[in-house]
């Protein structure tokens, strides 16, 4: 990920020091030493990240509230959704288990999103939220550590090796963690770090002069 300093760009993989230049739209500036992608034109980048953020969120909550699939092993009927799963764990003697996915599924996934819709829903309303940089860093912290993505392939994988000792349905829990999974990562996709600060800076000088004009 490249560093930005006022008008200069540093590569994230070599450190070579570049101008910023203005782009096309859905242009891309390179490093010119190693090749590395800096940054690139996302029209509209914001407004389409807060669409998917919300859909995601929407999907989170569905994931949680929802069966993740129905266990039927002789009769015996067993269902959980996405807490309920860590619940389980926790009691069948697997803690150090229930710990990593409660927190890499369940809190970190839900901290980075309440923390984007924080960002970006005071932002589209012409506000700029109190310390947006703390919210900046958390989401930039819990996303190599929200594994959403590694869950639903485990249970994909269960899903396949649990129908030679018992009958598996799924429900709308696991349609919603896949949505999730889709819908976070077209969200990261989308985002453009640089159109935040830009409209961080444009409220800025902007709110003062309308501070004055009401004053006055």
């Amino acid at each position: 990920m490249a560093i930005k300093t006022n008008n200069l760009v540093a590569c994230g993989e070599c450190d070579a020091l570049h101008r910023e230049v203005a782009l096309p739209p859905r242009g891309l500036a390179q490093c010119s030493r190693c090749g590395a992608e800096l940054y690139r034109d996302k029209p509209e980048s914001l407004d389409r990240t807060l669409a998917l953020v919300v859909a995601a969120a929407v999907a989170f909550l569905l994931a949680n509230a929802y069966p993740l699939m129905e266990l039927d092993a002789r009769g015996i009927r067993t269902t959980a959704n996405l807490i309920q799963t860590a619940s389980v764990l926790w009691q069948a003697g697997m803690p150090s288990v229930a710990i990593v996915v409660f927190l890499s599924v369940i809190a970190l996934p839900g901290m980075q999103v309440a923390a984007m819709l924080y960002m970006l829903v005071p932002l589209r309303m012409g506000e700029i939220p109190p310390r947006i940089y703390l919210a900046y860093r958390l989401v930039n912290w819990a996303q190599p550590w929200a594994m959403v993505d590694v869950f639903l392939l485990g249970a994909v994988v269960s899903l396949v090796r649990l129908t030679q000792v018992a009958k598996i349905y799924p429900d709308l829990g696991i349609y919603a963690v896949a949505a999730f999974v889709l819908l976070s990562a077209a969200a990261v996709a989308s985002f453009e770090p640089r159109a935040l600060w830009r409209r961080v800076e444009a409220l800025g000088e902007r709110l003062p002069r309308l501070q004055e004009e009401g004053r006055a």
